[in-house]
């Protein structure tokens, strides 16, 4: 099964009307084939639900809201150019772009795209669930994180270019300078010899099979959980985001005004930030400083009674807990081992 195909139908939970808009997209500058750029149009695209972390396991009910969204139907169409890149990382590419066409004529921010890296379609998917749990729960996309317009795929053997020439070039992609390292085989057990698996998830096994569970096997029945990068057959996987500005650094470290700033009023905001994704059970776990962008709206946070000046990004490392009375001690778990990392070494980059 094509892991970008879904049902259409009614979402189980109210959500944020900016993830359910859009249903396709198409992206000019892109890609091209040997003889003309071309526009690539993409289809809303199924999350991948992850296993449900626990610190000690107790049975819970089921919960409708894991499993995905049910794509838009009837949904709206959304045209974009990409502009200048703004970053590289692990898993994706990130670049300005600009809206040519919106039939949903929303006021849209300024928006990015995240382009995945061609192995790396599964983590792309499972950050798209997050985005799509955010916007489920009141007061969190768009206050703590930035607000997400959806996940779109399309393979790109089903690119053409205007004379119908086959797409052969994804420009992003023919700039990837950051190679991650191959991990060593003995950290693979017998169903990962020699295979790269650095595109694994924290949920994929051989891992902490001890702290995670499938109550309801909705990563097990997702058709990511089997998918694998083929070169011969890759799949462009985007997340349409709003633009954010910079990256958290020192106040000393920057210019003009903004370096009289109180670093710790400014971590406290951070901390208070992560206080809030832990407070539905989501546990980041990369919370760095690179991942902590400059809002660009002020947006009154419902916890907090005021803006939070900085957002958080990237949850393809993500995982999340159960929130109930009978896993509180999950949600403590997960509330200390995030908030404490916030100033420490580790989110300064040094480990």
């Amino acid at each position: 099964m094509n892991p970008c195909i879904g049902e259409d139908g009614p979402c189980s939970q109210v959500c944020s009307t900016d993830i359910l808009t859009y249903a396709t997209l198409t992206i000019h500058g892109l890609g091209s084939s040997d003889e003309n750029a071309a526009k690539i149009t993409l289809s809303r695209s199924q999350s991948f639900p992850p296993l449900r972390l626990f610190e000690k396991y107790v049975q819970v009910p089921r919960n409708e809201k894991w499993a995905p969204l049910f794509l838009p139907k009837n949904g709206a169409h959304l045209e974009l150019e990409l502009t200048e890149s703004i970053s590289e990382g692990r898993v994706g590419l990130t670049y300005s772009a600009e809206v040519i066409r919106d039939t949903a004529d929303l006021n849209l921010p300024d928006l990015c795209i995240k382009l995945v890296k061609p192995k790396y379609g599964r983590s792309l998917a499972r950050e798209a669930w997050f985005y799509e749990q955010l916007a489920r729960e009141p007061g969190y996309e768009g206050v703590v994180t930035p607000r997400c317009f959806g996940f779109f795929t399309v393979p790109l053997k089903g690119c053409r270019d205007i004379d119908g020439q086959p797409v052969t070039h994804i420009k992003p992609w023919e700039s990837i300078t950051d190679t991650p390292q191959e991990q060593d085989s003995d950290d693979t057990d017998e169903s990962f010899q020699n295979e790269d698996a650095d595109w694994r998830l924290p949920d994929d096994p051989p891992g902490f099979e001890e702290y995670y569970t499938d109550d309801d096997g909705l990563k097990d029945e997702s058709p990511w959980n089997d998918w694998r990068f083929s070169p011969s057959d890759p799949l462009i996987c985007v997340l349409v985001l709003e633009k954010l500005a910079a990256s958290y650094v020192r106040p000393t470290e920057r210019d003009g005004e903004d370096k009289h700033a109180s670093e710790v009023e400014e971590l406290d905001d951070i901390r208070d930030a992560v206080r809030d994704l832990c407070s539905i059970g989501i546990k980041h776990s990369d919370v760095r400083h690179c991942n902590v962008l400059r809002a660009t709206h002020n947006v009154i946070c419902p916890r907090h009674g005021h803006a939070h000046q900085w957002r958080l990004i990237d949850f393809d490392m993500a995982s999340r807990v159960c929130v109930s009375p009978e896993t509180q001690k999950d949600v403590n778990y997960v509330l200390y081992s995030e908030v404490r990392v916030v100033g420490e070494p580790f989110f300064w980059g040094w480990l």
